[in-house]
């Protein structure tokens, strides 16, 4: 998921979503994550945490801590939220948000056509590019710390692919970089004694 995304999911549902839970999707599901996670505070009087945000079996799949802290109608109101957002995840592509469906294959997914065409590629850039991906990344966490601000990422990456749509792949890699450590993942050569602060930035508004 894009930074930007992420981050907009997290000033949605703050109360309820600490910074060390990943929302480990993709930006197609951003809007059902946001509003699943939004629904969940509301019916819960924000007295639920979100535990993890992942696909799983292809679906949308969103774990609460209610079992631990609601009542049984509650946890119900909540199972009813996160059934609903995986039901809704089976038609719409994880990657771009488009019309999509759950495709079978060395593991399930939902894609449009579009983005199904992309995975193959998707693969081929992180392993051709790893280590300039987790370069970029690391990179890009040290200038928006020197400056006080998250920056476009875009604006920040130097284009290390020539073909259009492997940059765009690249640039999606780095996201997802970004994202799983500003959550507690690690990138080598990034002290983690820097995430607190990171964690800290926003887009200039």
């Amino acid at each position: 998921m894009r930074l930007e995304h992420d981050l907009a999911v997290r000033r949605e549902a703050r109360d309820i979503i600490a910074d060390d839970v990943a929302i480990g999707v993709g930006d197609g599901w951003q809007h059902l994550v946001g509003r699943a996670l939004v629904t969940i505070r509301d019916v819960t009087d924000g007295k639920v945490n979100a535990r993890q945000i992942k696909e799983r079996q292809g679906l949308l799949s969103i774990f609460t801590d209610i079992m631990i802290r609601g009542s049984e109608t509650i946890a119900q109101r909540v199972f009813d939220v996160t059934n609903g957002a995986a039901d809704q995840s089976a038609w719409v592509c994880e990657m771009c948000g488009c019309g999509g469906r759950l495709i079978a294959g060395n593991r399930l997914r939902v894609r449009c056509q579009v983005c199904e065409a992309d995975e193959p590629e998707r693969e081929r850039v992180w392993r051709e590019h790893r280590d300039d991906i987790l370069e970029a990344a690391a990179t890009y966490i040290r200038v928006c710390l020197e400056h006080s601000r998250l920056f476009p990422v875009y604006n920040i990456v130097i284009r290390v692919c020539l073909d259009d749509r492997d940059h765009r792949l690249f640039l999606d890699e780095v996201h997802d970089r970004l994202v799983w450590w500003r959550a507690g993942s690690w990138i080598e050569g990034v002290e983690d004694a820097l995430r607190q602060d990171f964690r800290r930035l926003d887009f200039a508004r």
